[in-house]
């Protein structure tokens, strides 16, 4: 989907100090009805809790940074910034009926989260738009189970019926297509459930 000088709806899940934020006004708010959604606590992900980290990353004017960044874009006037966590304020868009072109995910790393703001997200993506996964193949934790390869994968599974994906050094750009593959009854009664795994950690 080409995005330059459409009219888009645009939707930033974690903005941290705003460098895709301000890429994204330059870049592709040109139409006079274009908007841009940003959401993010200006807190900081798990990684970031660490004082260590906190005063690398100098947490506490983070918001702050952010603002100064993007009130030197020239289209500044059509962004909204919800300053809350991704749950509730997707929750609170989707309670709008809002709609976006073009989604960007990239506020937690842990896995849980980045599984609800993908399947949230979707719920809003309108056919034939895109939605982006930054840090992809990201391994902050020695956990995969919080890492958000895992949550990113489990996602495009189960919405394989109407995705087209391409993957890029640190991105899944993944395309919102009409439904491909209708969901086909079963036929017998007695595959009805899964057999048990005797080697499943979850049995």
């Amino acid at each position: 989907m080409p995005l330059r000088g459409k009219k888009l709806h645009v939707l930033e899940v974690g903005s941290f100090e705003g460098a895709s934020t301000t890429w994204i006004l330059d870049n592709l708010m040109d139409h006079a009805e274009s908007t841009m959604t940003v959401i993010d606590t200006f807190e900081g992900g798990m990684e970031h809790q660490a004082a260590e980290n906190a005063q690398k990353y100098n947490m506490s004017t983070l918001e702050s940074r952010f603002r100064a960044n993007v009130a030197k874009c020239e289209h500044v006037n059509k962004l909204r910034v919800m300053k809350a966590r991704s749950d509730n304020a997707l929750l609170a868009l989707r309670q709008e009926s809002a709609h976006f072109d073009f989604v960007y995910v990239d506020a937690s790393h842990v896995a849980i989260d980045v599984l609800h703001d993908a399947v949230v997200c979707w719920r809003m993506l309108n056919v034939h738009g895109v939605m982006v996964f930054d840090d992809f193949r990201w391994k902050g934790y020695m956990e995969d189970c919080y890492n958000p390869h895992v949550a990113i994968l489990g996602f495009l599974r189960c919405a394989a019926p109407e995705i087209e994906t391409r993957e890029t050094e640190s991105q899944m750009w993944v395309t919102k297509v009409p439904n491909r593959i209708p969901a086909t009854p079963n036929p017998d009664p007695a595959l009805y459930y899964w057999e048990k795994d005797k080697n499943s950690a979850l049995e």
